[in-house]
């Protein structure tokens, strides 16, 4: 009994609680009353050298583990010198080849590894959508507007535009375009004015994301004014502006194409590549008198687009007050000092509201909460240490002590 680590055990100490005792006490006195479960669990059991031994069935005889002993074994097993932070279930093979067991090896063993620190920290992140699609219609032309930019362009054009304003309407898909040389606000507000509130109305809503020019104070005050919507997409999720997205993916292919001989002339060639809107907006010339089977059309093809995308969800939701890891934004972003070695994840942080459509707003252990609100696509749960489990639930009020 030589085999694997070796692990103090005093079976004069062991406890009555201990699943070891009641097999033990019916090894010893076997003329003694005891139950019916516990003799035929007896069967696979025999005392060596008052120490408790399972045989299995290749044969080997397996030492016996209370919890206090088995938590040890774990962490020697998943983190110690010859530790590999293996999963819960290769964890569980090589402890019973090191010549141990105890009736819950594989539920502790998946549960310890679950709740290693260092593997949730350097965990992988699930690319799948973690919610069903929310497909943005809206039943009329030009009520509503993705907006986006498109830079910073390198090279400039021969004007210095190294940027380009992008708004597409959500039902017609219209787009308008404009060079621009810096992406202030009043450079997005003069765009909205001139080339949307005067040529086609006040919209109702206009999508775009959280860069610093679209959530400024004098855009929050156009809108005010104006009375329409400012919607902005959680950060690191282009996916939530997807229409303004994927006209600058056709934008920036058509101009790529049109530029072999002087690519500085680009802000030229812009107002060309809206040809494809316009010959989209030639199929609904007979809108007025069939709006609402055009309509419907629309309606249909999300319906198409979503059942596609809702293949790949991978449901994953978060209440108010757990306790979540979160990403590290950007993607591949290097922590100073560990370069290549930088965690996944940081955190923990605890969930302090739901804003609907699988965003939610986080805050810091200290009750500090973040301004942006974060998608669900770049949280996942936290889970506790073995350990932390053991003392939570001996004093419950351990928890928020442990955060």
């Amino acid at each position: 009994m030589t085999r694997g680590m070796e692990i103090d055990i005093n079976s004069a100490i062991i406890s009555e609680d201990d699943w070891r005792s009641p097999i033990m006490t019916y090894l010893r006195y076997p003329t003694l009353p005891s139950e019916k479960r516990v003799r035929i669990m007896a069967l696979n059991y025999l005392m060596w050298n008052e120490d408790l031994v399972r045989k299995s069935k290749d044969e080997v005889l397996l030492r016996c583990l209370g919890k206090k002993e088995y938590m040890k074994v774990m962490g020697e097993t998943h983190e110690g010198i010859c530790g590999a932070h293996q999963g819960g279930r290769n964890m569980c093979w090589l402890i019973r080849r090191y010549g141990y067991f105890w009736p819950t090896m594989m539920k502790d063993c998946i549960n310890y590894s679950k709740g290693c620190e260092s593997c949730q920290r350097h965990g992988p992140i699930q690319q799948a959508p973690s919610v069903p699609m929310n497909p943005v219609v809206k039943p009329w032309p030009f009520r509503g507007w993705a907006m986006d930019l498109i830079g910073k362009i390198y090279p400039a054009s021969n004007q210095q535009h190294c940027f380009i304003i992008v708004a597409t309407d959500y039902f017609t898909k219209w787009v308008e375009a404009k060079p621009v040389k810096s992406t202030t606000s009043q450079e997005i507000i003069t765009f909205i004015e001139e080339q949307i509130i005067q040529r086609f109305g006040i919209p109702e809503s206009i999508t775009t994301d959280r860069g610093s020019s679209f959530i400024s104070g004098d855009m929050l005050n156009m809108a005010e004014a104006f009375k329409f919507k400012l919607l902005q997409s959680t950060p690191y999720y282009a996916q939530a502006n997807g229409q303004a997205e994927s006209s600058n993916k056709v934008i920036i292919n058509i101009i790529r194409k049109m530029l072999e001989k002087n690519p500085k002339q680009w802000h030229e060639k812009l107002s060309k590549t809206q040809n494809y809107s316009q010959a989209m907006l030639l199929e609904l010339e007979g809108l007025d008198a069939s709006r609402i089977d055009t309509l419907n059309k629309l309606l249909a093809g999300k319906q198409a687009v979503s059942r596609a995308y809702n293949k790949r969800v991978r449901n994953k939701s978060f209440e108010e007050g757990e306790i979540v890891w979160k990403a590290v934004l950007p993607l591949g972003t290097h922590v100073a000092g560990y370069g290549k070695w930088s965690p996944t994840w940081e955190g923990p942080f605890i969930i302090s509201q739901i804003l609907g459509m699988g965003a939610y707003r986080l805050q810091d252990k200290d009750g500090e909460i973040h301004a942006a609100p974060i998608n669900g696509k770049w949280l996942k749960k936290f889970y506790p240490t073995m350990w932390d489990s053991q003392a939570t639930q001996t004093d419950p009020g351990i928890e928020t002590r442990l955060l």
